[in-house]
């Protein structure tokens, strides 16, 4: 009876800082719902990247915040009822898949650029030095002898050393070798 009573009383001193903090975190129905209200619109703000409004439904939450004692570093989720989704968390996932979406596309034109300026540079500059000749010759003489014996491990590092020599000269990858090699990598 004496285990269970001392357990009893540990497992109280322990959950204590629990429900007091939990206790000092309840709002008002009001007060929740214009937290609700205020975190939605942050939401909001932030995936259009609108940084005043953002800002404005900040200090809003942080006056609840004071109001109520909670903690400013409290993430705002964890006050807003159901974490601020209120049912809305499929259309957070949308929009943050249309964000990844469009950054995606962004990149993709980006690299578009970057291809094609490197493509008209390879046009227009279509030598390697010597040394880098002579390497490339050798990677792309071996890679015609592995494709004829079926050597796929061999084939694929003579492609990749030959990709480097792409990447150190900006040629892009969809030049043929053959293009790059002398003479068709015969001597």
């Amino acid at each position: 009876m004496k285990k269970a009573f001392v357990l009893s009383a540990l497992i109280l001193v322990l959950l204590a800082p629990a429900f007091a903090q939990r206790g000092g975190r309840q709002l008002s129905v009001d007060d929740q719902r214009r937290f609700d209200s205020y975190f939605s619109r942050w939401q909001s703000y932030q995936s259009t990247n609108n940084l005043g409004e953002s800002r404005s439904m900040e200090k809003r939450m942080q006056s609840i915040y004071q109001r109520y004692g909670i903690p400013a570093d409290t993430p705002y989720r964890d006050v807003a009822s159901n974490g601020g989704g209120g049912g809305n968390r499929d259309s957070d996932w949308d929009r943050e898949r249309d964000r990844d979406r469009d950054w995606d596309r962004d990149r993709r034109a980006e690299w578009d650029g970057y291809r094609d300026r490197d493509r008209a540079y390879w046009q227009q500059n279509q030598r390697l030095s010597s040394e880098d000749q002579g390497r490339f010759d050798s990677y792309f003489q071996r890679w015609q002898d592995y494709r004829r014996t079926n050597n796929r491990d061999e084939v694929i590092s003579m492609e990749k050393r030959m990709f480097d020599v792409y990447d150190h000269y900006g040629i892009p990858h969809d030049v043929p070798f053959e293009r790059v090699a002398s003479r068709g990598g015969r001597h």
